[in-house]
């Protein structure tokens, strides 16, 4: 009996409120539901209006995003002592890792300040890996320093490109050259950071183990090769001493020493002959396969 009143299939007759009487379903249907219908429409226009206050801020929000994004996700630094106490400072509260690549050779200056405050992150617990070219491997300054970093628990790779400086922190902060001055660019987007670190460890598997034990008396040791199939790619590729000499970070009276080395185990009586037998004897596959 009170389902039914509650339904509305029953209702009090109106002289008569003791006496029930039976209502039509569509009648019940009017009366139960139309005060939700009522109720969903009024939600309705509350929702389409709060949605049209909302989104009114939408140009607000994308505009200040933009700034804020430019201001605090890419910072440009643009002179050399404000990059050396931006790096001394993200070094200090770096607290995992280093991860970095660095074309050519350091000079003389920039290794006296790299060393100690490399020393100190090792200390930490700070874990340093870094990417160099392989001439450092013979290079008078270079090799002694990397050897300290290695004693010390640094990871030392080297290759025979790159392409250039990049120093990660944490995989939360990158700091690349600015192209277009002397200085840097500080990135802290997570999407782009992650990005180069990504692009950093491709070129770190690709690399080869900087082992003072596998390369005595100063040479090349493991990289020889993999440097000799480098210049034979450019040398194929018709590229002149100089731009070979710069890719690979050595000097063009190296270059063109390694190159007269090269001709002279091939048999070939010019550069353009020594590319050709190069490929036909398969010195260049790897680096084919590689891209």
């Amino acid at each position: 009996m009170t389902a039914l009143l509650a339904l509305r299939l029953l209702r009090r007759a109106p002289e008569e409120p003791d006496v029930l009487v039976a209502n039509s379903p569509d009648a019940a249907v009017s009366e139960l539901i139309a005060p939700l219908e009522f109720e969903v429409r009024q939600r309705q226009h509350r929702m389409e209006a709060l949605q049209a206050t909302l989104l009114a801020f939408n140009p607000i929000y994308f505009n200040t995003r933009q700034v804020r994004n430019r201001r605090e996700a890419i910072d440009i630094i643009d002179e050399v002592d404000r990059v050396r106490a931006t790096l001394a400072g993200i070094a200090r509260r770096c607290s995992v890792e280093v991860f970095s690549a660095h074309p050519g050779v350091l000079s003389d200056g920039a290794i006296e300040e790299s060393l100690p405050k490399d020393l100190e992150m090792l200390a930490r617990g700070i874990r340093i890996r870094t990417v160099h070219q392989h001439p450092v491997r013979v290079h008078p300054r270079m090799r002694p320093f990397l050897k300290e970093l290695v004693d010390a628990g640094c990871d030392v790779r080297t290759r025979e490109e790159i392409t250039d400086r990049i120093i990660i922190f944490d995989r939360e902060i990158a700091v690349i050259p600015n192209v277009l001055a002397r200085g840097a660019v500080v990135l802290r987007e997570p999407s782009v950071v992650d990005y180069l670190y990504r692009s950093l460890e491709q070129v770190w598997a690709s690399a080869l183990p900087f082992d003072d034990e596998t390369t005595p008396n100063g040479g090349y040791g493991v990289a020889g090769d993999d440097l000799k199939r480098a210049l034979l790619h450019l040398l194929a590729a018709g590229r002149k001493d100089e731009f070979i000499a710069r890719k690979l970070s050595i000097s063009v009276r190296t270059c063109r020493r390694h190159i007269a080395d090269i001709m002279h185990d091939l048999g070939a009586e010019s550069r353009f002959q020594a590319g050709v037998l190069a490929r036909q004897r398969g010195l260049l596959d790897d680096l084919t396969e590689a891209g």
